[in-house]
């Protein structure tokens, strides 16, 4: 049960990160500083680690192992979609 609990957790609040972080980036390339976006994306895996620990103690570095995961695939996913987007094949009359 303390693996399921440690990689919800991990999964829960990596992909919490990844949304504020997307959000905020997105603001910045609009001219919009969203300060609050940056702040809380801080502290999302301080916040699910402290869970972990008590939740599931021994189960640690499993959902620290998971939020990063998130967050490493979460960005080449999104590099990968904004490069296909932005290199489109000419047409040929």
């Amino acid at each position: 049960m303390d693996y399921f609990a440690a990689a919800a957790l991990g999964a829960v609040f990596g992909g919490a990160q990844l949304c504020l972080l997307i959000l905020a980036v997105r603001g910045m390339g609009r001219g919009k500083v969203l300060i609050w976006a940056f702040a809380a994306q801080f502290l999302c895996p301080f916040a699910g680690l402290l869970l972990c620990v008590l939740l599931a103690r021994s189960r640690l570095a499993l959902c620290a192992g998971v939020i990063c995961a998130i967050l490493i695939v979460g960005g080449v996913v999104g590099f990968l979609r904004m490069r296909r987007e932005n290199i489109k094949p000419e047409k040929k009359d």
